[in-house]
């Protein structure tokens, strides 16, 4: 049994140490760029979706839905069912796909500044990204930063889009 157990325990610390936390930027910019073209190609210009957004920052905030007329947000609410009592001004959000993508785009920058910057604990970050296969709008973001010291309250991001529909 302690032979089972030592065992074990030395194949945590190999895999363990086997991680590489410096391993800088892991985001795939040719999806990325391939996609945001292919959604400006289809000119939607009148469309609804929700969004929801998680972080460790600021925590889970309820789902909201946002109505985009002419590219433009207008309207934007919290679903019923998420109701919350904070101001919607208080609250994380994206106004439209076009902000959402230059989100993206912002927190790749960002994390390339970190990452490269000796003032930063920030030694690699993980950017994921699943597109919409028709519109080609990102359905979910994950953004994740790798600290070697370990790092309490560091980047972690989540982003849903959902109930995406194209309005006349």
């Amino acid at each position: 049994m302690n032979k089972i157990l030592l065992l074990l325990i030395s194949l945590i610390f190999i895999q363990c140490s086997n991680l590489d936390d410096s391993r800088g930027l892991d985001f795939d910019q040719n999806a990325f760029d391939q996609n945001r073209e292919l959604w400006k190609e289809n000119k939607i210009s009148n469309y609804t979706f929700s969004q929801e957004y998680f972080s460790t920052s600021v925590g889970p905030q309820p789902k909201l839905t946002s109505i985009v007329i002419n590219s433009e947000l207008d309207t934007i609410f919290v679903q019923s069912k998420n109701a919350t009592n904070i101001s919607i001004e208080h609250l994380t959000y994206y106004a439209t796909v076009d902000n959402v993508y230059d989100f993206i785009e912002y927190i790749v920058n960002s994390c390339e500044e970190q990452i490269n910057s000796s003032q930063s604990p920030m030694a690699g970050a993980e950017i994921e990204i699943t597109y919409d296969g028709t519109f080609h709008y990102p359905t979910e973001i994950n953004c994740s930063g790798y600290y070697p010291d370990g790092m309490l309250g560091g980047l972690s991001i989540q982003i849903i889009i959902s109930d995406f529909e194209v309005n006349q």
